[in-house]
């Protein structure tokens, strides 16, 4: 049996923030692309494209800004025990 996780989106406060995901996003995600980029052209607004997103079932909800900027310090602090494991484990010491 398989297990649904629900993807969820930031949508950036700034507009050119959002505009910049919206351009990661569609690279990332290629099946959503004609149609974004579409809307984008339309409306203007990348963050309306965004909650679009949301609104269509796309994605299951959005985060805020406070949870965005939690899960990239997350993000980070991982990246870096995982460099420093690397290292460790590059001279030796398990």
């Amino acid at each position: 049996m398989f297990d649904v996780i629900p993807e969820y989106i930031h949508i950036p406060s700034d507009e050119g923030e959002a505009a910049a995901f919206l351009q990661r996003l569609n690279a990332e995600r290629p099946e959503i692309a004609a149609s974004t980029e579409q809307q984008y052209a339309a409306t203007g607004s990348a963050r309306a494209v965004l909650e679009s997103l949301v609104e269509n079932g796309t994605f299951a909800g959005r985060i805020s800004d406070d949870e965005a900027r939690c899960y990239d310090e997350e993000i980070k602090r991982y990246e870096v025990e995982e460099q420093a494991k690397t290292k460790a484990a590059d001279y030796g010491c398990d």
